[in-house]
């Protein structure tokens, strides 16, 4: 791409750089190629003469006004069905319109202005901002000014790194200066990594669809999904949580003999069928199985949208307000349509008797219920496009009022299980400021499980009585870790690891398994089977686990052992504190109640990158330098 611009430029000059300026938000190109490389470029040229750079800077700045306007009136006459679009520019628009979308309600018309300095958000700016009320006039104004500041800065920065580029070359040569530029890159790009990927987890903002039967509830799905909206459907997870070999099949043939199963060995749903909705203790033996383990599937997905940086998640759930789940999700989507409507397409597109369809509507909860206790109704009485248009307005408007998640439900708590301050020998983080930085972040309540030491732990949960847990993470004679929760003395290091889960469970506290797949200090899983009934918690979700998946093994393990799931950030710098966490019913800091509270936690987190391992490096070797803190 440089080269084609490189190209270009020498042909073309300062017409190209206005065009691309006006092209990045008018046609929203800036998506896929932002400004600025044909700034740096052009400057480059200008500095060698080939044109002004007063010429370069005129072009910018009349190329983005123009760009800025065009963009504001299409956003105008369209912009909610330009950014729902289906192909590549649709998809990658939905990637940060949220954060434009975010930035707009905060700052009204001067996120107009703040948005100029940030790629890719002030290519769909001029859209988001002709797609509300706000007055051109007003867009003008607010428009001038941030193309005034980035034309300062953005034209600052680029002939500063042509010039540095000039001098560079010309002091230690083309190859030392390419190396020197790619080290500067590199550790641009790990530093970014550090602070967008560790100073908090996601905000993802969870939609339950439903809708009775025939209503349009899957087509709805199906459109929100084409056009990247991530969808679950409850169906799919609870395929899969009976898969052969699952223990959830092991448990139902458990419950209901070898029957139900198929001669491969795989689920006769329709035999399971004809038992469950017979027989209602059946049907709530089959729920107590299935449930627990969808929501784990869920959990986890809901996670990987978290690392995924996506803002809004939806579950299809078609029970979701029978079974009584409406109050788990930040907002609800009802999809309903008259009785005979449902009635004439179950018996034309299913083939339904008009008997069986009017007894599978019997047995579903009335509409009208659903539409009382609805966020959002979409009604689907008339032809698909009218559906279409409507789940696009409420995709919009989910987008536009989401909820802040960066708090928990209300009558909820978010917990850090697992983390580390300045007493651990690897770590230089201040134990306030840990606690500060996990409330700024949402995290109302931290485990502090410093490496073989419990001094600061207990120092904290004095000061901090329903804010801090106190524990310590034992290295063990076999060479893994085990955390006690609770405790009040001290359990020295190399101690074995089934007498470390006694002296824990001696002074009244919890045993927390910690990343039991890890490799190295897990054992990479050699001690997971033989501890899981020694311990209390597992833990499911570890944000410093690398490779990221093995957080699955220790999920399975805790089913298999019918343990409750734990997760923790595993921080030992402040950017890493809250990266994990579990959010339980509000609940007393005490053993007891917090062993009941997980019963029914969400988990969530985000794997931190690899680098995050060169601040533990360093606090090694810091704490070997004079005035180390400890």
């Amino acid at each position: 791409m440089i080269e084609w611009i490189g190209a270009n430029i020498a042909t073309y000059g300062p017409w190209l750089v206005g065009g691309m300026a006006m092209m990045e938000t008018a046609l929203i190109i800036g998506l896929i190629l932002p400004t600025e490389p044909t700034l740096i470029v052009a400057t480059a040229f200008a500095l060698q003469g080939h044109f002004s750079f007063a010429s370069v800077v005129g072009a910018a700045l009349l190329g983005a006004a123009l760009g800025d306007s065009a963009g504001f009136v299409i956003g105008r006459w369209g912009g909610h069905r330009v950014l729902s679009g289906r192909g590549r520019v649709g998809r990658m628009a939905r990637r940060h319109q949220d954060r434009a979308f975010d930035l707009f309600e905060r700052h009204a018309g001067l996120s107009v202005s703040l948005a100029r300095m940030v790629p890719f958000v002030r290519t769909l700016m001029p859209l988001v901002a002709g797609s509300t009320g706000v007055k051109y006039r007003h867009f003008l104004v607010f428009d001038f000014l941030g193309i005034a500041g980035w034309g300062f800065i953005g034209l600052g920065i680029a002939y500063a790194g042509a010039r540095s580029w000039e001098i560079g070359v010309g002091s230690v040569g083309l190859w030392w200066a390419t190396l020197g530029g790619a080290v500067l890159i590199a550790v641009f790009l790990v530093v970014k990594g550090l602070v967008l990927n560790t100073s908090a987890v996601g905000n993802v903002v969870s939609v339950g669809l439903t809708g009775n039967i025939a209503a349009g509830k899957s087509t709805v799905a199906s459109l929100w999904r084409d056009i990247g909206v991530p969808v679950a459907g409850a169906d799919e997870m609870a395929r899969g949580v009976v898969e052969p070999g699952s223990s959830g099949l092991a448990a139902v043939v458990e419950a209901f003999g070898e029957d139900i199963l198929e001669s491969d060995g795989s689920l006769n749903r329709e035999a399971l069928s004809s038992v469950v909705f017979q027989d209602e203790k059946a049907r709530r033996r089959l729920e107590a199985i299935v449930h627990p383990r969808i929501w784990v599937l869920r959990d986890r997905w809901m996670r990987e949208r978290m690392a995924g940086h996506d803002k809004i998640c939806v579950s299809e759930i078609p029970l979701l307000f029978e079974v009584g789940l409406e109050n788990e999700f930040d907002a609800t989507v009802v999809v309903d349509a008259s009785q005979q409507i449902r009635l004439d397409r179950l018996r034309e597109e299913r083939n339904f008797s008009p008997e069986q369809a009017q007894a599978i509507m019997r047995a579903q909860m009335d509409t009208e219920l659903k539409r009382e206790r609805a966020t959002h109704v979409l009604v689907n009485d008339g032809d698909i496009e009218g559906l279409e248009d409507q789940a696009l307005e409420v995709l919009a408007q989910l987008r536009r009022n989401a909820v802040d998640r960066s708090k928990p439900k209300e009558g909820r708590l978010r917990i850090d299980m697992h983390m580390h301050t300045q007493t651990s020998f690897d770590c230089l983080s201040d134990p306030r400021k840990v606690l500060a930085a996990a409330s700024a972040r949402g995290v109302q309540r931290i485990a502090i499980t410093d490496h073989n030491r419990v001094t600061t732990a207990l120092d904290m949960a004095e000061a901090f009585p329903d804010s801090v847990i106190p524990g310590e993470e034992v290295k063990t004679k076999e060479g893994i870790d085990v955390i006690g929760l609770y405790i009040q003395e001290e359990i020295p290091k190399g101690t074995p690891a089934a007498e470390v889960c006694r002296r824990v469970k001696d002074q009244g506290g919890l045993v927390y398994l910690p990343h039991p797949y890890a490799r190295g200090k897990g054992g990479s899983g050699r001690y997971a089977e033989e501890l899981a009934p020694q311990v209390d918690i597992i833990e499911v979700f570890n944000g410093r686990l690398h490779p990221g998946h093995l957080n699955v093994h220790g999920e399975e393990l805790a089913e298999r052992w019918s343990k409750p799931r734990g997760a923790g950030s595993d921080a030992h710098m402040l950017g890493e504190v809250a990266g994990a966490w579990v959010e339980v019913a509000q609940h007393p800091n005490e053993p007891a109640a917090l062993l009941a509270a997980l019963e029914h936690a969400e988990v969530r987190g985000v794997t931190t990158p690899w680098a995050v391992h060169l601040a533990s490096t360093w606090a090694k070797v810091r704490k070997r330098l004079p005035r180390a803190p400890n």
